[in-house]
């Protein structure tokens, strides 16, 4: 007679639970090993710089001149600053999966179940802890009690403060109004955001491949990666410095890439409020 597996839920005692909430994150050391840190520096710098150049050269010089509302190719841009992203991670992807199958790129990326910190075991309940935590990022971000380290910042480098065509609200004009293929730009730019960009490459691409460089402060260090990743919002990056480990913490406490995602997607339901109404004229500035 075949002795019964330790992790077979019957023999545990455990609840059994779905195959896809059974499928482990793949270990630190997995599929590659962990990146040096100047591969880690090279990743920032790649997806960083043409978010900068964008923000702070292509617009101010190839699109002001030329245009009275120089916001809307801002976004446009950015846009394909974040698809980008989204092609450099592919790129690491397509090197380091092997076998590229999609049970081996869920564990890669850790695109499974929250998990228990304490116990290890699967739940996709887990996922609210991931929503109370972006309600107090939420709360926190409009308290804005570390908006004093962004105003010290500009005042001590006035170059550095948002130009009119960095600021996402001054995109609420009577220009924008019936212009519903800005809503596509949107929506593409939240998908590559909170999802296919930003957050696949620094959290579930770079995440699990920094403890190896960071230790146990590899959180952090991913936290300080993003925050200063953000060159085109240069006059936030201070306050940023810390707050954006949350999104690190959260994923690696539940080992859960959609933990982080739902963190941070949160944010994208403002943009996917506002545009439609101000396209439809409801909203003016």
């Amino acid at each position: 007679m075949t002795s019964a597996s330790a992790t077979d839920p019957a023999a545990t005692g455990a609840t059994a639970t779905p195959a896809d909430d059974r499928l482990v994150p793949a270990a630190d050391e997995e599929f590659g090993g962990q990146y040096p840190l100047g591969k880690i520096l090279t990743i920032w710098a790649v997806v960083a710089a043409p978010m900068g150049l964008i923000m702070w050269w292509v617009v101010p010089q190839l699109v002001v001149p030329r245009s009275d509302f120089p916001g809307l190719a801002t976004l446009v841009l950015l846009t394909g600053g974040l698809v980008w992203q989204f092609v450099v991670a592919a790129a690491l992807l397509a090197r380091e999966v092997r076998p590229f199958t999609w049970r081996n790129l869920r564990r890669r990326l850790w695109l499974t179940a929250p998990r228990h910190p304490r116990t290890g075991a699967p739940s996709r309940w887990l996922l609210l802890w991931g929503l109370a935590i972006a309600v107090v990022l939420l709360v926190v971000d409009t308290l804005a009690p570390l908006g004093f380290l962004d105003r010290a910042f500009v005042r001590a480098f006035p170059a550095v403060a948002a130009p009119e065509h960095g600021l996402i609200e001054n995109l609420v004009r009577p220009q924008i109004v019936g212009q519903w293929w800005v809503l596509g730009v949107v929506v593409t730019l939240v998908a590559f955001n909170y999802l296919l960009g930003e957050e696949l490459l620094f959290r579930a691409v770079l995440l699990p491949k920094m403890r190896g460089v960071f230790g146990r402060w590899d959180v952090v260090a991913n936290g300080v990666l993003f925050a200063t990743y953000h060159l085109h919002l240069l006059w936030g990056v201070p306050s940023q410095l810390f707050r954006d480990w949350v999104y690190a913490w959260a994923m690696r406490r539940y080992r859960s890439w959609w933990v982080s995602v739902v963190v941070h997607g949160v944010d994208a339901l403002v943009l996917l409020v506002l545009f439609p109404l101000a396209i439809a004229g409801a909203v003016t500035a």
